[in-house]
């Protein structure tokens, strides 16, 4: 077998399907979040296959045993085609950074989308299968997401019960969970999870949340309830403006009672995170100086909304101006190399009409450039 670096030097090692266990809201096992599907994993279901059957079985040890020769791997086409013109892909960036460059399982990190999809915010680009709240809005206003969105599938309780003996069952391989939903905290199920785990190996844990951070508690539970029994928690919080840009795109946040949860959690959290799209991509440097002065956080930006097209900043007309601003963030100048299309941007445009017309909050009252 080659050596550990050399593997790791090589243009199809990913550290993430050595350590990394992910499930859409579709119920799809995927080597990542950003990954496409892969056909011999396709048989493989959160509703019908636990989160270690898939895992272990012959056909992700293939795939492993295929990335450690450098065979490209179906389903990782997206990275590939980031490393093709030239930049960092996710796998070079992220998962080989995140994790040790191991050739055999041995850590594993878990990133289910197994507790429900309930949220209680309609964020515009949000993909409907990740927000019950979104689902609704887009169902009111007569707009059809369908070809952008897998559709939710929900794990029924049965196969819920086997999911959670299989995490318990292999718990001293597991240092990390990222909780997601939905929103997490706001999930019966996510504390389902949270409880079945024994303090002995809790104690081990690293917890890492993608909250929208509106609330603090479910019920009597709080996350700091959660922060005393694990290793850590970490709050990646979910943001995209502020003041009245913040509550169109992530409508219908509060942004009063979000801004005092920042001030309430400050100890937990880790980031602001920030979608980039049509709607934000100007504001960036205001977005960053306002939260690092009131607040004293980071907000990143390595998100860029590369689906669905419409709200690509790929399609705005001053990409030349927006590349010289941001030349030193690698996502953003990959997103704004690709191809423009000008009737992709226009329906972008009028689908944030049509969400402002069900909302009666209009979008051209903030963003008149548009």
């Amino acid at each position: 077998m080659p050596s550990t670096e050399r593997i790791y030097m090589n243009s199809t090692y990913c550290t993430a399907p050595f350590h990394h266990i992910y499930c859409d809201n579709g119920g799809r096992y995927r080597l990542c979040c950003h990954a496409g599907p892969n056909k011999s994993i396709s048989k493989y279901s959160s509703t019908t296959h636990t989160p270690f059957e898939y895992f272990m079985s012959e056909e992700m040890e293939q795939i492993r045993q295929d990335m450690m020769e450098g065979k490209k791997i179906n389903g990782c086409e997206s990275c590939y085609k980031i490393e093709d013109a030239g930049n960092q892909s996710w796998r070079q960036w992220k998962y080989n950074k995140l994790y040790d460059h191991d050739t055999v399982v041995n850590r594993v990190g878990l990133k289910l989308r197994i507790n429900g999809s309930f949220c209680n915010l309609s964020c515009f680009m949000c993909f409907p299968y990740n927000s019950s709240t979104r689902r609704t809005e887009l169902k009111e206003s007569k707009i059809d997401w369908s070809q952008y969105d897998a559709g939710y599938v929900p794990v029924m309780s049965g196969q819920y019960d086997r999911i959670i003996k299989d995490i318990i069952k292999n718990i001293e391989v597991v240092d990390y969970m990222n909780i997601t939903g939905g929103e997490p905290i706001q999930l019966p199920k996510h504390w389902e999870l949270i409880d079945a785990i024994p303090d002995e190996y809790a104690k081990n844990i690293t917890l890492s949340y993608d909250t929208n951070l509106t609330k603090l508690k479910w019920k009597d539970r709080s996350i700091f309830d959660v922060a005393k029994r694990f290793k850590s928690v970490k709050l990646g919080v979910s943001c995209d403006h502020y003041g009245k840009k913040l509550s169109w795109i992530r409508y219908p946040i509060d942004v009063d009672e979000f801004e005092h949860n920042i001030v309430t959690a400050l100890s937990l959290i880790t980031q602001l995170n920030c979608t980039v799209s049509i709607l934000n991509v100007h504001d960036l440097d205001d977005i960053y100086r306002y939260y690092k002065t009131k607040f004293g956080l980071e907000t990143t930006f390595s998100n860029v909304l590369t689906g669905p097209d419409i709200l690509s900043i790929k399609n705005l007309p001053n990409k030349k101006e927006l590349s010289k601003l941001y030349q030193k963030n690698n996502m953003i100048i990959q997103e704004l190399q690709k191809a423009a299309d000008k009737d992709q941007y226009q329906k972008g445009l009028e689908y944030c009409q049509k969400l402002s017309d069900h909302r009666q909050f209009q979008y051209k009252e903030l963003w008149q450039h548009l």
